[in-house]
């Protein structure tokens, strides 16, 4: 189908429209790493992967290391179809997952250019038009006041950072922000493993009336037994994100009744047919399947997900698409949301995005 000629890597950096405050974490600016990979048919794909050590432990500076490494295997490597892609990369370096996560996102770009076919289309076809996209109540004096412009703007689904500040704050916020929504759309509370056992219990006994859609990973991901409780406990039903990297993670919250769903990331998983693989097993188990992009992708990583929307064979518990935060993005055509619902680009194949080389030299750093 085509071999790989080049490989390219660079950090960007693009600041938020507003700062994103979650469980031991402050965002101004993405930090993430994008990947570069050309043809020798002369086309080009794009990956990216954010910054995200309390995820998969890789930073943006390590993945670019990683991927240096990498290519050294890669170039000349003969790609004929997207069923090798995951083995062409298991054999380069162990782990790595984001860094991976990256390089096989250009490379389904490359395929699907190369095919004259929309990702989604390679993917297995469209299963549904659109998905609501999740929008982050994220602490700030203007947390509200932003929930409420969004209500106007149309979105239907919101999700509450929690774990950040007193567990008896967050409970607070959270009534306040139901009060608001007033039953009539989706909403969601997220810790990001910000509780001990005692607080994740507590949020979990006294939400009942809240009509949470889902609670996600409460504790650390580590931490199973305590999941189970918290799932024993909660009138919502418990999500895990940071708790499922692999096949193994997803089997054993399932057996142990420590979440009835999931959060879906490639940066955890290491790749699209990973991905893929954990959301069959999920939709088979009966699991609720939650698809994300780490705080804060540019529009390269959105297209990816956007196009996953459409494809994986279930989405109940929607879709966040953290472009949306940004100020500005590195794309002539940034992933749109309309209505509240998730646009899937279609200005070409593959992701279908087309790279702003201005803005994107702009927001690339040096280190």
């Amino acid at each position: 189908m085509f071999k790989i000629k080049e490989i390219d890597t660079f950090i960007v950096q693009v600041p938020l429209k507003v700062p994103l405050k979650m469980s031991g974490v402050y965002i101004e600016h993405c930090d993430n790493m994008v990947v570069k990979v050309t043809a020798d048919n002369g086309k080009i794909g794009w990956g990216e992967a954010p910054y995200a050590p309390f995820f998969n432990g890789e930073t943006s500076i390590g993945m670019r290391a990683a991927v240096n490494f990498m290519k050294q295997r890669l170039i000349g490597v003969e790609v004929i179809d997207t069923d090798e892609i995951k083995n062409i990369l298991a054999v380069t370096i162990y782990g790595n997952s984001g860094a991976k996560s990256a390089i096989d996102m250009a490379l389904y770009d490359l395929y699907g250019k190369t095919l004259d076919k929309p990702l989604y289309e390679i993917l297995g076809g469209s299963k549904r038009e659109k998905v609501p996209m999740i929008w982050l109540i994220a602490g700030g004096e203007d947390e509200f006041k932003l929930l409420r412009e969004r209500i106007d703007l149309g979105f239907v689904s919101y999700k509450l950072k929690i774990g950040a500040s007193d567990v008896m704050k967050d409970i607070d916020r959270a009534y306040q922000a139901q009060k608001i929504l007033d039953h009539d759309y989706k909403l969601s509370a997220d810790a990001n493993q910000g509780f001990n056992r005692e607080d994740a219990l507590t949020f979990a006994s006294k939400t009942g009336d809240i009509g949470l859609d889902f609670y996600e990973q409460p504790v650390n991901g580590n931490d199973v037994e305590s999941m189970v409780e918290c799932n024993e406990t909660s009138y919502a039903p418990l999500g895990v994100d940071e708790g499922i990297h692999n096949i193994h993670d997803i089997k054993i919250h399932h057996e142990k009744k420590a979440a009835e769903g999931g959060s879906l990331k490639m940066i955890k998983f290491g790749g699209v047919s990973q991905l893929f693989e954990a959301a069959n097993l999920m939709h088979s188990l009966g699991m609720h399947i939650n698809l994300a992009g780490k705080a804060a992708n540019t529009s390269i990583g959105s297209a990816a997900i956007a196009h996953f929307t459409r494809s994986l064979p279930s989405l109940e518990w929607d879709a966040s698409l953290s472009s949306q935060y940004l100020a500005d993005d590195i794309v002539c055509n940034a992933v749109q949301v309309e209505d509240g619902y998730i646009m899937t680009p279609e200005d070409g194949p593959g992701l279908g995005i087309n790279i702003d080389e201005e803005k994107f030299k702009k927001y690339t750093v040096s280190h």
